[in-house]
């Protein structure tokens, strides 16, 4: 989508975020061409977080999901902050 501007996104939240290049892209494809985000949240953890809803304590999470959250949060790090407008929040949120 070549050029495509997404002028009334405010808002948007990233489950399940991984270092996987696919998404990395779509963090910065979103980052440049939606001229009204107020607030980006990329989440390493797909599912319910510690204390949200009937959810009191951390549920367990796979081996899988603690090793990709680093690298993520690298990912992260490395090619997504530096192209975050001053405008926009980003919320990065690891592990439990």
């Amino acid at each position: 989508m070549p050029d495509s501007r997404h002028g009334n996104l405010q808002s948007v939240k990233i489950f399940g975020f991984s270092s996987a290049k696919c998404l990395v892209e779509l963090a910065c494809y979103i980052l440049k061409n939606a001229v009204s985000l107020e607030c980006l949240t990329l989440d390493t953890i797909y599912g319910p977080r510690c204390g949200q809803g009937k959810y009191k304590y951390c549920l367990p999470n796979g081996n899988g999901v603690l090793m990709e959250a680093p690298r993520a949060l690298s990912a992260i790090r490395t090619y997504i902050e530096n192209k975050v407008p001053f405008t926009v929040n980003l919320t990065v949120l690891g592990p439990c």
